[in-house]
């Protein structure tokens, strides 16, 4: 399951729900699918959101410009619909967070709405939207709640870059004391465990990128592990990526690879940038020696030991997790 895919196509069709809910006969689904392209495109993943205005006025601000280029000259019919639909995105916004408010002022909100856009007192739709807005809250935990596991968690850790965080995958499984700590970390980080594992800390990610794009936080970004070994299996990559094929993921996520490994993979690694995918390089100071122009010029980052020399260089793209 790619869970940022199906999270968006949920949250799209609550939407969509909603608004036809309020619209009535004045919603068009073509019309309305060609606003809400719009919404979701700034909302989630953040596209097109170069100012420094709020994301409610960078998207209100889009849908106008959708807008005008939808209105169909002499169709009163058609733009009436269209002018409803883009109206109705102001009750999305706080229905999908984005606003904050009580579910009691916009459910007065709506039915305000309602009244003027068909002159009359409907006395059952207040039920509805309410029931409607209850369901998704619940819905939506519901989904969260899939993430959750008893036998896995997440753990991060900042970085010498504010908004950079590095993320492990930590197991919360009780094995016998026969087994060591260190058999138990080498039986968990090499071989096939190792690549399977990967599944579990992907799937958390996204839980994690869920909750950010939730709060409308877009500025955050993750370091993860990456198994070099997963090229040589392709199957293995494919369903790997799979979970993680979406430009969210893709824009927020940084895949690590040891200096070397990329040496070894560098075909396999470029391949994979230019699907869209992010790696950082883990280096040592003696990798940096003859390379580190070149290096620097193909990666956002270049992963160092916190005693690393070049820290001190006063270059950007050298982090360290602290």
């Amino acid at each position: 399951m790619n869970a940022l895919n199906e999270y968006i196509n949920f949250e799209r069709n609550n939407i969509i729900n909603f608004s036809k809910e309020i619209l009535s006969t004045y919603y068009d689904e073509e019309l309305f699918s060609k606003l809400l392209d719009v919404y979701i495109k700034i909302r989630y993943y953040n596209y097109d959101n170069n100012n420094s205005d709020t994301i409610d006025k960078v998207i209100l601000e889009a849908l106008t410009g959708e807008l005008k280029k939808l209105i169909v000259k002499d169709d009163k019919e058609t733009n009436k619909k269209l002018k409803e639909m883009y109206l109705v995105f102001y009750y999305v916004l706080m229905f999908d967070g984005v606003i904050r408010t009580t579910d009691k002022k916009l459910v007065s909100s709506i039915n305000k709405f309602r009244k003027e856009l068909f002159d009359e007192n409907d006395m059952l739709f207040k039920e509805k939207i309410e029931n409607m807005i209850a369901s998704v809250k619940s819905k939506r935990k519901q989904y969260m709640n899939l993430f959750k596991s008893n036998d896995f968690e997440v753990k991060g850790k900042s970085t010498s870059v504010s908004n950079v965080f590095d993320l492990k995958l930590k197991h919360k499984i009780d094995f016998p004391k026969i087994y060591s700590e260190y058999a138990i970390e080498r039986v968990y980080n090499t071989g096939n465990i190792s690549e399977d594992k990967l599944k579990v800390l992907y799937y958390l990610t996204c839980s994690i990128i869920i909750k950010n794009v939730n709060r409308c936080i877009y500025d955050n970004y993750y370091l993860v592990e990456f198994a070099p070994s997963l090229f040589d299996n392709k199957d293995k990559l494919a369903s790997t990526l799979d979970i993680v094929d979406n430009d969210i993921f893709k824009d927020k996520v940084y895949f690590k690879i040891d200096y070397k490994d990329y040496g070894k993979y560098t075909s396999n690694v470029k391949d994979m940038i230019k699907l869209g995918y992010k790696f950082i390089l883990k280096c040592e100071d003696e990798d940096l020696k003859d390379d580190s122009f070149i290096i620097s010029s193909m990666f956002d980052y270049i992963l160092v030991n916190k005693d690393s020399t070049y820290l001190s260089d006063g270059n950007k793209n050298i982090i360290c997790i602290k």
